[in-house]
């Protein structure tokens, strides 16, 4: 299986299966919830008290952008991209709770995308997969 795809289900994992713990008496893990919703944001606030590891799931997918970005041919690149920039936002408001949670001022913010960055994550990686499999059979057909 390839990196790319390795990165991506990873991604998918951890955007699904969410462990909860908190930071306030030290490391306290709570359990693992499993979070279907396609998108979920809370920016102000909201009831869940805890934190969640779905950063893990947006730091796979920025590793995704950074492995495929030179193998995207200049037409991809623009949803690549896109798909870059949603992440990077993903992770910001993630980060945010962190530090929320270690001065004990958490009040439940959260932003998961996960599962429609997996959607553009494979979309992307097809894409690519084709190209280079069209770029192979024309290079066969070309010397045949």
């Amino acid at each position: 299986m390839r990196t790319e795809n390795v990165l991506l289900i990873l991604g998918l994992i951890f955007s699904i299966f969410l462990f909860t713990f908190r930071f306030e008496n030290g490391f306290e893990f709570l359990n693992i919830q499993l979070e279907y919703s396609i998108i979920d944001v809370a920016l102000n606030m909201s009831t869940e008290n805890y934190l969640n590891s779905a950063i893990i799931g947006y730091l796979c997918y920025l590793i995704f952008s950074f492995i495929v970005w030179n193998k995207t041919s200049k037409n991809g690149k623009t949803i690549l991209l896109i798909f870059s920039i949603l992440t990077l936002i993903g992770i910001g408001i993630e980060l945010k709770p962190f530090y929320e949670s270690f001065n004990g001022i958490y009040s439940g913010k959260h932003f998961r995308i996960g599962i429609p960055l997996a959607i553009i994550g494979f979309y992307i990686a097809n894409r690519m997969n084709k190209t280079e499999l069209n770029k192979k059979t024309v290079g066969n057909n070309v010397y045949n």
